[in-house]
């Protein structure tokens, strides 16, 4: 077994309240990280991730969760920092629902919720060393899969991540031979993946609009959540340097922002399916999402099964509440036959 040595592995630690960071820090010490930078803005903290090369980053997230989730995100989708696959562990106080959901979705790798001992931060730690989760990437997350086993059949598939605070700390010199490479040939598995799932939120959101569902209710079409996507398959593709990919991106928004709210012709959203198709094929050399249909008519069929649940549920809430009424009146008419 690799002898396991956190001395070698630098790491960023941000909380704005130097209290709680000292304790952290003390933490981390005693498990046996020595580099440690702690830094108490978010400007350092990004500076941080910019600048230096962190193979773990500790932040907590109580007091500016908004800012240290957008942070996470920026780091998954190489847009801050070097290593978009660096260890990232979230701290936080609150035991709110909604806090710790976003913590997860974010794309961090875990979330300890404060107050926290020694052993059980080095529990998690040697977790993400040894038992690291996969990635999985869609269209709007990049991070580990925490899916149960009975999700497994959801469309996104996992891909294994350059883990080098494992390498740093079992001293694995193999894998920091090539570490450079191997991020960037992940950063291009992950690049590609998210093009082809942008792409594809497109198709679904066209063909789940225009196919309805068997009782007549129909999903709303989103416009602006196709705006907003097509601009990202353009930027992803511009990224990507696939100028041609991006000309047919770039016709795909124009093609969205003619849609009138009112007004989605059936031809205007064929032909925005078939560019967001064909942006797809451009990029990937004539590899369509024709491969991806099966893929296509799962989520199709997944979320028309949720529409026709909401519908429903609508419907029986909305009877209930028809009941109830009745049942009122009912009392006082015969309130009003006593009088």
């Amino acid at each position: 077994m690799a002898e396991t040595d956190y001395a070698r592995a630098p790491v960023l630690l941000f909380d704005p309240v130097h209290a709680n960071q000292r304790t952290t820090r003390y933490a981390l010490f005693e498990i046996g990280f020595r580099q440690i930078e702690c830094v108490s803005t978010l400007e350092d903290l990004k500076a941080g991730i910019t600048d230096g090369s962190p193979l773990m980053i500790v932040a907590e997230s109580s007091a500016t969760d908004a800012d240290v989730f957008r942070i996470v995100r920026s780091i998954r989708r190489s847009e801050l920092g070097n290593n978009p696959f660096v260890v990232i562990l979230l701290t936080t106080w609150s035991r709110d629902t909604a806090h710790i959901r976003k913590a997860i979705e974010c794309g961090a790798d875990d979330l300890i919720v404060r107050p926290f001992s020694t052993m059980f931060a080095e529990e998690r730690v040697r977790t993400l060393i040894k038992g690291r989760k996969q990635f999985i990437v869609t269209s709007d997350y990049i991070g580990p899969d925490r899916r149960k086993n009975n999700d497994r059949n959801s469309s996104a598939q996992t891909l294994e991540v350059p883990n080098l605070l494992q390498a740093v700390v079992e001293g694995d010199t193999e894998a920091l031979s090539r570490g450079s490479q191997w991020i960037q040939e992940a950063k291009s598995a992950v690049s590609a993946e998210r093009i082809r799932r942008v792409a594809m939120r497109i198709v679904v959101g066209v063909e789940l609009y225009m196919g309805g569902t068997k009782d007549g209710s129909y999903a709303k079409l989103d416009i602006d959540d196709m705006a907003k996507t097509s601009r990202e398959l353009r930027a992803q593709l511009i990224k990507a340097s696939r100028a041609e990919a991006a000309e047919v991106a770039q016709a795909l928004i124009d093609q969205i922002g003619s849609l009138k709210p009112d007004e989605a012709p059936a031809a205007s959203l064929k032909l925005i399916k078939e560019l967001a198709m064909g942006a797809y094929a451009a990029f990937a050399n004539g590899d369509g999402l024709e491969k991806s249909r099966d893929e296509i008519d799962r989520t199709v069929a997944s979320l028309r099964k949720r529409l026709q649940a909401r519908a429903a549920a609508v419907q029986a809430q909305q009877a209930a509440q028809a009941a109830d009424g009745a049942g009122q009146s009912e009392q006082a008419a015969l309130k009003r036959a006593a009088m």
